[in-house]
């Protein structure tokens, strides 16, 4: 094997491996997306979560980890359309924001 196959093969095993960890972190967010959506009364809509920014972050223990921002769509009513986003340090909830809406209670 030549340093250029394996320089190749490593590439491609990373990005392989980034991929798949996206893949865990936006499952990871939308089930945080759900949760609060469901102890609020709220009705998360389309049952998606769209990743916004990403980047390379330290974590306060020092390591590096990916920082994630999502955003998702929730409604109270069932009439009309709230925005909502989240950040993930690694797969920890950093925070949830709630765009203000009205409730039926």
């Amino acid at each position: 094997m030549t340093l250029t196959e394996i320089i190749l093969l490593t590439t491609a095993a990373l990005a392989i491996n980034q991929w798949w960890r996206s893949r865990d972190a936006k499952a990871v967010a939308l089930i945080h997306a759900a949760r609060r959506c469901q102890s609020l009364d709220l009705q998360l809509l389309d049952q998606s979560i769209v990743l916004r920014k990403s980047r390379l972050m330290r974590s306060p223990s020092g390591w590096l980890q990916w920082w994630r921002e999502y955003s998702f769509e929730f409604s109270s009513t069932g009439n009309e359309r709230y925005h909502g986003q989240l950040t993930l340090l690694g797969h920890q909830l950093l925070t949830i924001e709630l765009e203000a809406h009205i409730t039926l209670h």
